[in-house]
């Protein structure tokens, strides 16, 4: 109903006890005898509770709960106000947001259970097509063969296109080619983390002791790996099957 949950308390309390001192309310709310009156003063301010002098005792009386309703109309139109407000605002603030360029997103996943998630994700693609920067090696000892050919196997049924530089003579040698696959061979290059470009992303993915995933969204940082990728694509070695076609 808006109540504080110490409001809430006393005025519970007060219910129960009906016309009482702040003392005994303290003690049956279970609330600090200095914060009582603080949270009576609240009450007293929208009508759920009043007060007078018996004597030399200040008393304290609840008022009707009928009166919570007045508390939700009169929220309902303090929210109406704010809607209204925003309303005003929300074109200056969007146009504020959108002027202060690309906000990067970082995202972490950990362990392999993380890997395969970001795996999945850039199945996702929208452009359809990825660049890879690959660590078969060390891939190949985190997945099996059957989990490595069925996820190459969904790429290609989604349609999805791959070029693929590899980092390891024998896994570039066995990799195959079609029309949707393409592969390049980079001897100096001893990566051990797997590196994928997709839409306005950068998959980065740790593949030798601590094991994890890391999305970075940004248009920015994916057009600059896509220049560096394409830079590395064309100093590696064609694949025969590549060559042939």
């Amino acid at each position: 109903m808006g109540l504080s949950e110490k409001e809430a308390r006393v005025y519970l309390a007060a219910l129960e006890l009906g016309q009482t001192t702040a003392e005994k309310l303290a003690k049956h709310a279970k609330v600090n005898r200095s914060t009582t009156y603080v949270q009576l003063e609240s009450l007293m301010k929208v009508g759920l509770m009043s007060t007078h002098e018996e004597g030399k005792k200040t008393m304290f009386a609840p008022e009707s709960p009928e009166l919570l309703k007045r508390l939700l109309v009169k929220q309902k139109d303090e929210v109406s106000m704010k809607e209204g407000h925003l309303a005003e605002l929300l074109p200056a603030l969007l146009q504020q947001y959108e002027g202060a360029g690309e906000r990067p997103v970082v995202r972490f996943f950990p362990g392999k259970e993380g890997i395969a998630t970001v795996r999945e994700e850039v199945l996702s693609t929208k452009d359809k097509q990825l660049y890879v920067i690959m660590s078969s090696d060390n891939m190949s000892k985190l997945f099996s063969e059957k989990e490595l050919d069925g996820y190459t196997a969904r790429r290609t049924a989604l349609n999805i296109s791959s070029k693929a530089i590899y980092t390891h003579r024998g896994y570039f040698d066995q990799a195959g080619a079609d029309a949707l696959t393409e592969h390049r061979f980079l001897s100096n290059l001893p990566l051990t983390i797997d590196i994928r470009i997709f839409d306005d992303k950068t998959a980065l993915f740790s593949l030798q002791g601590a094991l994890f995933a890391m999305v970075i969204e940004s248009k920015q940082i994916a057009s600059s790996m896509k220049m560096i990728f394409n830079l590395l694509w064309n100093q590696g070695e064609r694949s025969k099957r590549d060559t042939k076609r």
